[in-house]
């Protein structure tokens, strides 16, 4: 996961915020199979001046990290700021995958041009700015785990604290759960996941309102928790304050350096930990309230 501590650099140096999603070649849906997805890239709309220092860096950070020059490469497209249309490069990179027979889709994909499994369960995002694509790493060991909670009897009803684009909300309502509640203090999440819901005909399963772990009542059976390491930490009280006796908890978004803090806030605050997942430097965990 060396683009995480890439991004991180680059941040710090000024050369702006990002996110890489990976994309994993097993997982991607292609029409072309001479273009498949590369494993890993990282896009960076960069000024001009600030793209001298960039070639200069990228090869001290990479030696850092301990990628050599035969691993990684650097390609430059010149464009003009004033035709340059970030949503439009934004769709461009947005590519539909498959993930645990989840396919993922968002609403300006046509789906009649990627090959579908009969298997596969499809769930179209409403594109919007409510975090969550379904390509970053914790998401797809969400749904992971989502999947294995579902297959043999899915939980009557989940919760989804951070639930964001509601990725993980609608899949669980298309996986058999009944009843779906999903949380977030963006202000742009509630409308986007109930519109995302009700694109997939799971509207009347789902409810979603903006707030924090304050804003959830009773006790639930399965919540998932796909936020970061130090949210999860304050939070973990509040976490097992919603959990039924005997109830589920995935918990995601943990950095692997900040794993073992994090299992020991959830053990000191009654958790079991029942089984622990992970992909590069990204771990997550499922806990069990006795």
């Amino acid at each position: 996961m060396w683009d995480e501590t890439l991004l991180s650099l680059m941040e710090s140096e000024g050369f702006g915020a990002a996110v890489s999603e990976v994309r994993f070649d097993h997982g991607a849906l292609v029409t072309d199979p001479g273009d498949p997805c590369k494993p890993c890239e990282v896009r960076v709309l960069v000024s001009e001046h600030q793209l001298f220092s960039l070639r200069a860096r990228l090869p001290q950070w990479f030696e850092c990290l301990g990628v050599t020059a035969e691993d990684w490469g650097f390609e430059e497209e010149l464009h003009d700021p004033e035709e340059v249309d970030p949503e439009v490069q934004w769709r461009a990179q947005w590519r539909p995958f498959r993930c645990s027979d989840f396919a993922i889709f968002a609403e300006f994909h046509d789906q009649s041009s990627f090959p579908v499994r009969t298997s596969d369960q499809p769930i179209t995002l409403l594109a919007g700015s409510a975090f969550g694509t379904g390509g970053h790493v914790s998401t797809r060991l969400a749904l992971r785990v989502l999947r294995q909670w579902c297959q043999d009897a899915p939980p009557s009803r989940l919760l989804d604290v951070g639930t964001g684009s509601g990725i993980l909300a609608v899949a669980a309502a298309l996986s058999g759960v009944a009843e779906v509640a999903g949380m977030d203090p963006d202000p742009a999440s509630a409308w986007q996941a109930q519109e995302t819901a009700a694109r997939n005909g799971v509207a009347h399963a789902c409810s979603f309102w903006r707030g924090g772990y304050e804003t959830a009542r009773g006790t639930w059976p399965a919540v998932m928790a796909n936020l970061v390491a130090d949210l999860l930490q304050e939070g973990a009280g509040e976490l097992v304050q919603l959990l039924e006796p005997q109830g589920r908890l995935f918990a995601g978004g943990i950095l692997d350096t900040a794993w073992q803090d994090t299992a020991r806030v959830f053990r000191d605050a009654g958790l079991i930990l029942e089984h622990e997942c992970g992909r590069g430097r990204w771990q997550a965990g499922v806990w069990r309230r006795p």
